[in-house]
């Protein structure tokens, strides 16, 4: 079986590494299957024209399609379908990942597909391999939904996988890899190279406005990631990571066992992770540093605890600013996410939010505060759909036209005041920031010239 992953553009100012693909084709190629390719849309931005020849030209069995619930990857995605139909001897296509899984009918209709993989990709996309090379029914393959004639079959779905150490680690050989480790983040030096990880899968909390694909939180050996992080030193002479868990600090114990392993086994890297404002202590903290942790993305979403209580967040006001200082001052850089307009959010609690963020912006990203969208899959999107304000996935799509405007209204705030609301406090934000920038620019030519700091290479290096 020949199979095609299509990775496509997301038109970003960098497009992060897909794990997700990776991770099932390194499935794949691990049960015997060899014949695996990529379309790196999203490296070389070609048009879906050319995606078109390219399967024509190379005769495909499989193509598989993976994307999340945004806006953006909606109408892209429909785009690249069209594309796909388009080509001689039209392979069979399956989609994936967090866009389709909670609404696969939807997306087929939509897209022409003739397939959703269903949450974890890794079994489910194997069994339809092997099923579709058998020529054998696939109301067998759990995990997956597909087009039967003129219905809609949705199996039940697959168990997620318990061992995450029996999955190989992503096939990136065939990937232009340089273009990945060269991409840059926040607290990345210019010659640093970087790869991006997971280290569990899931999460235990149920925040009403998450997504995700399987439900609790699953967690690889230690000695499974420090062979992954040694692999990627040694094979792309990586010094930074990205650890990309859903919640990478789930807990004090958890976080001792891969610092120390890091420290144990003398890796020398800085690093990303996900926090939780409401475990955080000193301790963590520590053996974070310790171990190259440099920032710490923190989903703060909302500072006012009846809008935290709604939301399922399970983090008070008191932990928050506890929480924020004790990073603070063990000198790690925070990342702060803030959403507006879920459940319980007023006027009130949207000044709170500004004024925290103001108080502890630390100045290294442009951070600005965004509506909540109550993407399908998620405790929130049910909750619309019951209240009258979503009829489904399809008004959902009619409704979501940018990340940075309402889907929909969950507070009593009308829609106009919302967004003037919202374009006051992201201005105060921008304002503050280009500001910031501006006075530490002329203050490190002010050294330059005054203070004989010769390290200063010049603006456009900045």
């Amino acid at each position: 079986m020949k199979i095609l992953f299509v990775i496509y553009d997301n038109e970003g100012a960098q497009n992060p590494i897909p794990m997700g693909p990776c991770y099932v084709a390194a499935y794949l190629k691990n049960n015997g299957y060899e014949d695996i390719h990529y379309y790196s849309q999203d490296i070389y931005h070609y048009p879906e024209e050319h995606l078109t020849k390219y399967i024509s030209d190379n005769n495909f069995d499989v193509i598989g399609l993976g994307f999340t619930a945004g806006y953006f990857q909606y109408n892209k995605i429909k785009k690249i379908c069209n594309a796909i139909h388009k080509a001689e001897n039209r392979p069979f296509f399956v989609l994936g990942g967090h866009g389709p899984t909670p609404v696969p009918e939807f997306f087929m209709k939509i897209t022409g597909a003739d397939a959703v993989v269903m949450g974890e990709g890794e079994i489910p996309f194997l069994n339809l391999v092997k099923s579709l090379e058998s020529k054998t029914s696939l109301v067998n393959v759990k995990g997956l939904a597909f087009k039967d004639g003129d219905k809609y079959v949705i199996n039940e779905r697959e168990k997620p996988i318990k061992d995450l150490d029996a999955i190989p680690f992503p096939y990136y050989d065939p990937l232009p890899m340089e273009y990945y480790v060269n991409a840059k983040v926040f607290k990345m030096k210019r010659t640093d190279r970087m790869i991006t990880m997971i280290t569990s899968r899931g999460c235990n909390y149920t925040c009403n406005f998450c997504q995700r694909l399987e439900k609790g939180i699953r967690f690889r050996s230690v000695e499974n990631i420090l062979d992954e992080l040694k692999k990627y030193i040694r094979d792309y002479k990586i010094n930074f990571v990205v650890f990309w868990d859903e919640l990478f600090m789930y807990s004090e114990k958890r976080v001792a066992e891969i610092t120390e392993g890091i420290i144990t086994e003398n890796i020398k890297i800085n690093y990303w992770c996900t926090g939780r404002l409401n475990i955080v202590n000193p301790r963590i903290l520590e053996m974070l540093k310790e171990s190259g942790c440099v920032y710490i993305d923190y989903g703060i979403e909302q500072f006012d605890n009846e809008s935290l209580q709604k939301m399922n967040k399970r983090q008070t006001e008191e932990q928050i600013i506890k929480g924020i200082e004790l990073t603070k001052k063990a000198g790690i850089n925070i990342g702060f996410n803030i959403i507006f307009g879920n459940l319980g959010d007023t006027r009130e609690s949207l000044r709170k939010s500004l004024d925290l963020l103001k108080k502890y912006n630390d100045f290294g990203q442009l951070r600005a505060i965004r509506p909540v969208t109550p993407y399908p899959g998620s405790a929130l999107f049910d909750i619309a759909v019951k209240k009258g304000l979503l009829t489904g996935p399809e008004d959902f799509y009619n409704k979501h036209k940018n990340v940075e405007l309402l889907t929909v209204n969950f507070t009593d705030i009308p829609d106009d005041e919302f967004h003037k609301l919202m374009f006051e406090a992201n201005r105060e934000i921008i304002k503050e920031y280009y500001n910031h920038i501006m006075d530490e620019t002329i203050n490190t030519y002010h050294d330059v010239y005054f203070r004989g700091d010769v390290n200063f290479r010049g603006a456009r290096h900045i």
